[in-house]
């Protein structure tokens, strides 16, 4: 009777455990072709902003996804940008990255989140295949003290919708006193590393960077995140 008992405790025991774990392994399954950054290289920080509710949304759109995937080529431009901020600025500094791969199921919830509003602009529309960061070949970075857990100062959060995350104007929003000096030379710090990896920022978002292609070859050569 008592070994009868703890077979069936055992049982629940699994069940449960296989329970909490499909909604990751769910995740993974989708990410099909990348790789998780810190396989690659394990100094790279990673915050996923939209696995919290800390976001525009207000709310964890990823569930239990917490870890940052991308595109394997992307993933090696990253390590070596790494590798420039450990040489430049020492070993107590790291990429944060704050997304990366994002379901195409996310981005829809997200754009509907802004639709018809003046924020609509910085959410790209799931319409005919979704953006950059749906297939992997996106990231929204930072710069971090790994020892104090503070972020170099860049003028705006990650995620900020207003003008003092655009990049088309930095030095006009240094000469008004909208970024400090220092959040001005953290960007071009940041974007002169990642432009040395053929990578490019895009005019409303300081944090974000892709690749030099149009999104029409994004689409025709990966794979979309379902």
């Amino acid at each position: 009777m008592m070994k009868q008992y703890k077979m069936k405790r055992l049982r629940y025991f699994w069940v449960l455990q296989l329970l909490f774990l499909c909604p990751v392994l769910s995740a993974q399954g989708q990410m099909e072709g990348l790789v998780d950054i810190q396989m690659v290289d394990p100094t790279i920080q990673v915050d996923l902003m939209y696995a919290t509710d800390d976001n525009f949304v207000g709310e964890n759109m990823y569930g239990d996804l917490t870890r940052a995937f991308m595109l394997p080529h992307l993933a090696e431009k990253l390590k070596a940008v790494q590798a420039q901020i450990k040489k430049d600025l020492g070993e107590d500094y790291a990429l944060l990255i704050c997304d990366a791969a994002r379901p195409l199921s996310v981005q829809r919830r997200m754009y509907e989140a802004v639709k018809g509003t003046k924020n609509q602009v910085y959410v790209a529309s799931p319409a005919n295949g979704g953006g950059r960061h749906n297939y992997g070949a996106a990231v929204d970075l930072t710069i971090i003290n790994v020892r104090t857990g503070e972020r170099l100062d860049m003028g705006s959060p990650v995620d900020h919708f207003g003008i003092t995350s655009h990049t088309d104007n930095e030095s006009e929003l240094l000469e008004k006193g909208l970024i400090t000096r220092e959040a001005y030379n953290n960007r071009s710090y940041l974007t002169r590393l990642m432009n040395a990896q053929g990578l490019r920022n895009i005019r409303k978002e300081w944090w974000h960077f892709e690749e030099r292609i149009t999104i029409k070859e994004v689409r025709k050569r990966y794979r979309l995140i379902p």
